[in-house]
């Protein structure tokens, strides 16, 4: 076993911080503690791709180990686990002292390792999840897929017809995922979905229930008031409380864990991985406590990893490594290919009929349009826990995306930052906007002039309205929407159509794809070019886009197929 040096070790860390994550360290009159274990397996990551890898690695004996950077999220009978959208606090976000989320009120708080990291890049910031279960807790829950030639538009080499007969269903089962049932829809909370199936009949379009991974009984069960009201009333993005969310800590990782097998191990971060002696990896963790102070230094020598970090993560890890030397046979492929998911938020403001508030949700209606292989362009409707009818809807929509970011290491710092063109998007700009713009137009188009002026001059009294009520839930502060929702208000009664597109405000996304891609980085099965024994299991495998679809089935899918190429030829020979 290779034995790191005290100094190694905290250089290694030092860079990998520099570009990862902010993490404290214990006082110098306190040494930080050091232990070293081996493993078998070792997955770095507890999000789809990681939970996927340690659940089949589990069904073939594989005993393994499971490094997550956040902490777990039981569900509380009480149903607080999560924070209110609107009320955030240090839960909210992952080691900073306010909330990273968009249109989130302002406050400011201890760091915690919390829901959420903003990784800001050059042209384009990511959102990722810090939690056991990863961004499954926080995402929209939504499950789409591509059809089959849009899908060979992104990777041709991939049998399209074995996914859709084994992967992708297999994955669907394991995890539950459903449409939103008719007595649902027919509630009061969901009369801003409805508006939206409303909205594209008179526009000549098709909407469509869409896939979530979701428990509706548990739905139901809020809206008759045996459950803590949250998904149906808007809250979803920051948790839901009710446990209503099958997410993978408690779909496929409480399956991995069940089995006495594999060990998850929270609040540690991987801090970077190196070759060790043997053909073996050597992998520097840093375990902490909830305020991201580091308590123990652990080297551990595995025979195999699993790269389940994400992309943003795995990129990083991965980039790091080859430039420093630590995984001196990484292609230059690593870390190039990445992309958006052509994801764009636009804001619908003085809609004309009632939107509700709050809005029941989650995202459960959408309108897709395939007919374009190569410019595909999904519209949906995201409902918002809003206070109560500010006539406003939240549309996501996905378009069309280049693979054409990047991952950057800067030697000087040690970080790894991601670099995007505004212009590598400019398919999705244009075409999820002219979606949304069909629907306003089919309700009597632009908002009049007059209207305009008006809701111009109101936004002030919106704002003193919204912020007194939020106030006094908050316990006194009178600003929750200042820079938030009044600030959108503002903007779209100034905007043509009362549209503004937050990407333009902010440019973010919550669907990073790519940086270790399927031929490219990777063979066609996630195994690292260069490194017997080194995996990728997430969204990195791909480039990019996934054909204007929320990207988790397609990446649930690909996973899948990888894990069953690997466990039939790996397991046992190569570890």
């Amino acid at each position: 076993m290779t034995i790191l040096s005290r100094r190694t070790f905290l250089s290694a860390t030092a860079v990998a911080a520099a570009g990862i994550g902010l993490v404290g360290t214990a006082s110098a009159a306190t040494p930080v503690p050091r232990s070293e274990r081996s493993a078998r397996a070792v997955v770095i990551g507890s999000g789809v791709g990681g939970s996927i890898a340690a659940a089949r690695l589990a069904e073939a004996g594989v005993r393994t180990l499971v490094l997550e950077r956040g902490k777990r999220w039981p569900i509380t009978p009480a149903g607080d686990t999560f924070p209110p959208f609107l009320q955030p606090d240090r839960r909210s976000s992952y080691l900073t002292p306010s909330p990273v989320f968009p249109l989130q009120p302002p406050v400011l708080y201890k760091p915690y390792t919390g829901l959420f990291e903003k990784v800001v890049g050059q042209g384009m910031s990511v959102l990722c999840g810090a939690a056991v279960g990863g961004s499954t807790l926080l995402y929209a829950g939504v499950w789409i897929r591509p059809d089959a030639a849009t899908f060979a538009e992104i990777l041709p080499a991939v049998d399209y017809d074995e996914l859709d007969a084994v992967h992708y269903p297999r994955a669907a089962k394991r995890v539950g995922i459903g449409t939103v049932p008719d007595d649902v829809l027919a509630s009061p909370n969901y009369v801003g979905t409805r508006l939206f199936f409303d909205q594209a009949r008179r526009a000549g379009l098709t909407a469509e229930r869409l896939p979530n991974a979701l428990n509706w009984d548990i739905a139901r069960a809020e809206l008759a008031g045996k459950a803590v009201p949250s998904v149906t009333r808007g809250e979803y993005f920051s948790g839901v409380n009710s446990g209503a969310r099958n997410s993978m800590d408690r779909t496929y990782l409480a399956d991995a864990e069940r089995s006495g097998l594999v060990e998850v191990a929270p609040l540690h971060r991987v801090a970077g991985i190196a070759t060790a002696a043997g053909g073996r990896y050597r992998i520097d963790v840093e375990r902490t406590d909830t305020d991201g102070v580091v308590q123990e230094l652990i080297t551990i020598i595995a025979d195999a990893v699993f790269l389940g970090a994400g992309s943003t993560g795995t990129s990083r890890l991965l980039v790091a490594a080859r430039e420093t030397g630590a995984l001196p046979g990484l292609n230059d492929q690593v870390g190039r290919n990445w992309g958006n998911n052509g994801d764009r938020i636009l804001v619908r403001a003085l809609v004309p009929d009632p939107t509700g508030g709050p809005q029941g949700g989650p995202m459960a209606a959408g309108i897709r349009d395939q007919s374009d292989p190569r410019n595909p362009v999904t519209l949906t409707f995201g409902p918002a826990p809003l206070p109560f009818d500010l006539r406003l809807m939240a549309m996501p929509g996905f378009g069309a995306c280049e693979p054409v970011g990047d991952f950057r290491y800067d030697s000087a710092t040690g970080a790894v930052t991601l670099h995007w063109p505004a212009d590598g998007d400019a398919a999705a700009q244009t075409s999820v906007k002219a979606m949304l713009l069909k629907l306003v137009e089919a309700d009597a188009g632009a908002v009049p002039p007059l209207l305009t002026d008006v809701l111009s001059g109101v936004t002030g009294a919106v704002e003193q309205v919204v912020g007194g009520l939020l106030g006094g839930l908050t316990g006194g502060a009178t600003a929750p929407l200042t820079g938030g929702v009044d600030r959108i208000l503002g903007i779209a009664s100034k905007a043509p159509s009362g549209v503004v597109d937050l990407g333009d405000l902010d440019p973010v996304t919550w669907h990073p794809l790519g940086g270790a891609t399927l031929g490219a980085a990777c063979d066609m099965f996630g195994r690292v070019d260069g490194h017997r024994g080194l995996y990728v299991t997430d969204a990195s495998l791909i480039p990019g886009t996934t054909g204007a679809c929320n990207p988790t089935w397609t990446i649930a899918a690909l996973a899948e197929r990888c894990l069953d190429d690997v466990v039939a030829k790996d397991v046992g020979g190569v570890f």
